[in-house]
């Protein structure tokens, strides 16, 4: 085992428990507000299982030792296992297949999130079917980079005569690199809407720009990754601490928004309740009553986390025009097209708009 394997396993724990405990948050929350059974459910379940296999292979390939540490790393011992050294690298295939499942998971996951609230704007959802068709075919380009750089495979695990750079894996790695950006940069534009369709509060302006810096952010570990991977010679430890990280912060900025919107609805929700149940015994509130225009960025994270319905059986009332299906009061004024469709999608009554 080399000098600096335990360092990589011990960050591939760490970043494999932190990203199940979010994933398990998420579950345990939909399951709290009884939130019915829907893809992006077993999305997150089979992202665990998938971080679980990944963190045991890992720490068996680390363990034995591949064909590239023998050839490249001067600090694996020259007297080595054969036969190990051989299981190490054939599982560092599928590790590297396991770690493209889990981050490409996530970038489902987070476009299901703002498809859903982007639903209703023409060319974001000619985008967002852009990104689906990206995601499969860059995920069946990594795997089969993963399977084919070596021809024949063998050469994975051959050490005399050295198989040549194929055992670095730099295609891989660049294929799932450059994948990922450009899936992340498609999510980005996907979300701009979110910005540009309607003024915001500061505080709303700052949730979102953390949002899209957080997006940002996935992109910069990726270039990280790939930059420390060529320095090191491609490195197997360091390939797989930095594909740890990147793991954990996919996990992160895929789940939580999701988790910290379904805390603002409960919330929300529960502040509603109480204020029902104050007037209702003939109380008078000491706060502020709160505005009757809903903002935007709340309803948002109630689309997103409400599985649509549509009626189609309840005629216009008077007094309203249609709109991309829905009936939405004449009386209202909106500049955008993308709010009031998902509103209507949502279920929620109708609010006054400015």
């Amino acid at each position: 085992m080399p000098d600096n394997s335990p360092e990589a396993q011990q960050v591939g724990y760490a970043c494999a428990a932190l990203s199940v405990i979010i994933l398990a948050s998420r579950l345990g929350i939909s399951r709290w507000r009884r939130e019915p059974f829907d893809i992006s459910f077993f999305l997150v379940v089979l992202s665990m299982l998938v971080i679980i296999a990944r963190i045991i292979t890992n720490n068996y390939y680390l363990e034995f030792g591949t064909a590239n540490d023998v050839l490249h790393n001067p600090d694996f011992p020259e007297h080595h296992d054969t036969s190990r050294m051989k299981a190490g690298s054939i599982l560092v295939l599928f590790a590297r297949v396991l770690l493209t499942a889990a981050l490409w998971l996530q970038i489902c996951l987070l476009l299901l999130f703002y498809s859903r609230i982007t639903s209703g704007i023409t060319w974001a959802d000619r985008l967002t079917k852009t990104a689906w068709i990206t995601v499969a075919l860059t995920f069946i380009a990594v795997v089969l980079a993963t399977f084919l750089e070596c021809r024949p495979i063998s050469l994975y695990w051959q050490v005399d005569p050295d198989p040549g750079y194929c055992v670095r894996a730099y295609a891989q790695l660049l294929i799932q690199g450059v994948a990922n950006i450009v899936i992340d940069l498609l999510l980005l534009f996907i979300a701009y809407p979110l910005i540009c369709l309607r003024k915001r509060s500061l505080s709303e302006y700052i949730s979102l720009y953390t949002l899209f810096a957080l997006g940002t952010f996935c992109i910069v570990i990726t270039i990280i990754r790939v930059v420390l991977i060529f320095n090191e010679n491609s490195s197997q430890t360091t390939r797989s601490l930095w594909a740890s990280v990147q793991m954990f912060v996919s996990c992160f900025v895929a789940n939580a928004p999701t988790i910290y919107g379904s805390l603002r609805v409960v919330q929300r929700k529960r502040s509603g309740q109480r204020s029902e149940q104050g007037y209702a015994n003939g109380e008078l509130s000491s706060r502020p009553s709160r505005p009757e225009i809903e903002s935007w960025l709340k309803m948002d994270e109630e689309i997103a986390l409400t599985p649509i319905k549509r009626d189609t059986h309840n005629a216009p009332p008077a007094g309203a025009t249609t709109y991309d299906g829905y009936n939405v009061p004449t009386s209202h004024h909106y500049s955008g097209p993308a709010p009031l469709a998902s509103y209507a999608m949502s279920g929620l009554p109708p609010k006054n708009w400015s």
